[in-house]
């Protein structure tokens, strides 16, 4: 209470004694100064504020409370010797939520004009609350369609170097209409993990492993003869690194379903890898016929190894190639956390 009569003050306190009990916890001050400073400190549920005190109003008082936490951090009863429904209207205007005249004040009148100015803050709070809610939910979405437009550019900037890279080929049309597809594929499925888990700017790579795998044991019909095997700890990828990374992925196991296994031999091929010293290790391995003697990674490969590699150096990391005992490609390359979106266009 801000009132510079102490026989005042000790009115109310004692009528709220009578009406709340123990429960009650009343401040006291007799000049606008201390009363901005006490309810700065204690930061009261409720300001019983006198409309006259020696060193402002009480609506200059409320003025400064405003601008002070842009917005009345209590609920304001103001209290008056006066009876004017000016005096009211001008409080009100300054953001006390009730009024009331000195002599008609009595414990059920006070107790209900605080319990009523209460409400009425925490429905502005809740208000104020819903609104700021709101706002930012639109920003975030207003960033997420943002996103959305530069991961299009960028995939279909990957599609097109893609396909560009696959028309230099010289292949079958069938065949590289077949290969285009599987890929487009691969990251319409990094897509749809980014959208069912809920967090649309990461992938855990090691969940996708597992569903190309299966996807491309069906597409090329070897799921009866070749065993695919996922061991891959939780690796978990901005879109920006889990689109290549899963191109890459795609292309290393397509590499082994079409040329491993020659003459409807069987075997499997496994997929390794998680994360090392905050760089992420991809290993495909097979245990089929094994590679040629002449080949040579660093001279001209297949299509899908040329792109592992242009992925590879994309992602600023390392391919090579083991050829003893099973044969095994490994990617590594380090990871990025919070980076922006970048630019995925295999060209």
């Amino acid at each position: 209470m801000v009132d510079d009569s102490a026989a005042e003050r000790k009115l109310c306190r004692l009528l709220l004694e009578e009406a709340h009990g123990p429960q009650l916890e009343f401040f006291e001050a007799d000049t606008a100064a201390g009363g901005l400073e006490m309810i700065v400190a204690e930061k009261p549920d409720c300001v019983l504020l006198d409309y006259r005190l020696p060193d402002m109003t009480g609506l200059e008082l409320l003025a400064q409370l405003d601008s002070s936490y842009r917005g009345v951090p209590s609920a304001v009863v103001m209290l008056t010797g006066v009876t004017s429904e000016q005096v009211a209207v001008e409080a009100m205007k300054a953001g006390a939520q009730d009024y009331l005249v000195k002599d008609r004040i009595t414990s059920g009148s006070l107790s209900m004009a605080i319990q009523k100015a209460t409400q009425k803050v925490g429905l502005m709070r809740a208000l104020k609350a819903e609104r700021d809610r709101l706002a930012r939910s639109l920003e975030e979405k207003e960033v997420l369609l943002q996103e959305v437009h530069h991961r299009v550019k960028n995939n279909l900037q990957v599609v097109a170097s893609l396909l560009r890279l696959q028309a230099e080929e010289g292949q079958t049309a069938v065949d590289a209409l077949r290969e285009s597809q599987l890929r487009v594929e691969t990251m319409a499925m990094i897509h749809e993990q980014l959208y069912q888990s809920g967090d649309l700017r990461q992938v855990n790579l090691a969940e996708h492993a597992a569903l190309l795998t299966n996807n491309l044991l069906t597409a090329y019909g070897a799921g009866e003869r070749i065993a695919g095997r996922v061991a891959m700890e939780p690796l978990v990828l901005g879109v920006d690194q889990a689109i290549p990374a899963g191109l890459i992925l795609n292309e290393l196991i397509s590499n082994g379903l079409k040329h491993a296994f020659p003459g409807g031999r069987c075997g499997e091929i496994a997929v390794e890898g998680g994360l090392v010293d905050g760089r992420a290790v991809l290993t495909v391995r097979d245990d089929g016929s094994g590679l040629p003697e002449e080949f040579d990674l660093k001279k001209g490969t297949s299509l899908g190894l040329r792109i592992v590699q242009i992925l590879t150096r994309q992602l600023k990391g390392t391919f090579e190639v083991d050829r003893a005992g099973m044969t095994r490609f490994r990617v590594c390359f380090p990871v990025v956390t919070g980076a922006p979106g970048g630019n995925n266009a295999a060209s």
